[in-house]
């Protein structure tokens, strides 16, 4: 699983990514110690759960849209000749705003964490915060990633624990106070580029429209999130086997609700966040959370 692939940019001092130069390195030690699933392996595995007969194959899963996904990533796989998933939340599309995601990771790529959380914790009063699942996202969120201190703090507290209906305003504040812009326009791959990469091979699923904590919404709303997804993408790419990613990823980010939401609407497989391999098991146990290891976890994949 990837998020940012990318360069350093000197105005996002802080900015978490992954050095092209680093996944390059990553590709090729994939490359020599079991190489990549290809479509047809893939396909045969969803059809009949047969695995490849090479072990250790890897499927590249890339989450959220950026454009580095598109100006970075898929010139890179186009040229070694593979295939990834490319999962797309489609709400800036319709809004030309930047998800509230994305925001708190300018805003954490810009900004000195401990300032950050300071201010941020100061804007966020206790009734913003309810309190159902608050110790399961305290214990069970960020726990692969290695922060700056003050940035694991902001990301849990305006990611998670706090009322979907007060974030936004909370993040615009912060984006004044630190003279933060967000700017819609570069940040996402369009949806010209998307099919262009659909066309090139390219595997296009959904990731909700809005990037919310699954979990967090009633039934109604989930359905929305997923349903509206892929009409969006549909319209877009054209119609296919759906496939789909849980925003944030872990078991405590959706829940049967969620589950219920993709059989509904036609998805043959789901990726969750999960640190380990995929099995023959998991076609009829797991296909709808199946099992992603973060490229962070393996050698060239840590975060710049």
């Amino acid at each position: 699983m990837y998020h940012y692939v990318r360069e350093f940019d000197p105005a996002r001092p802080h900015f978490r990514f992954l050095n092209i130069a680093n996944f390059r390195r990553q590709l090729d030690l994939f490359a020599q110690e079991g190489g990549f699933v290809t479509r047809a392996e893939w396909d045969d595995f969803l059809a009949h759960g047969r695995m490849p007969d090479i072990p250790g194959k890897v499927i590249l899963t890339f989450d959220d849209a950026m454009s580095c996904h598109y100006t970075h990533v898929f010139p890179e796989l186009a040229a070694r000749g593979l295939w990834g998933l490319f999962y797309v939340s489609t709400q800036p599309y319709a809004t030309g705003r930047m998800l509230d995601v994305h925001r708190i990771h300018l805003l954490c790529g810009t900004v000195e964490g401990t300032e950050l959380y300071a201010r941020t914790r100061a804007l966020v009063s206790e009734d913003m915060i309810p309190h159902a699942r608050r110790a399961a996202f305290r214990q069970e969120t960020y726990t692969s990633q290695t922060n700056r201190p003050g940035v694991t703090e902001v990301k849990r507290l305006l990611n998670y624990f706090i009322d979907e209906n007060c974030r936004s305003q909370v993040i615009d504040t912060l984006g004044r106070d630190f003279g933060v812009a967000f700017d819609c326009n570069s940040f996402y791959v369009t949806p010209d580029q998307l099919r262009e990469m659909a066309a090139a091979g390219m595997a296009i699923g959904a990731h909700t429209v809005s990037h919310p904590v699954m979990s967090k919404l009633d039934p109604a709303q989930q359905q929305r999130e997923i349903g509206d997804c892929f009409a969006c993408l549909d319209a877009i790419c054209g119609s296919g086997t759906r496939s789909y990613a849980h925003p944030y990823g872990g078991f405590h980010s959706f829940d049967a609700a969620t589950l219920k939401a993709l059989r509904d609407n036609g998805v043959a497989f789901a990726f969750n966040v999960e640190p380990r391999d995929i099995c023959a098991a998991d076609r009829d146990k797991a296909q709808l959370f199946l099992p992603r290891h973060d490229c962070n976890l393996f050698p060239h994949g840590a975060a710049d």
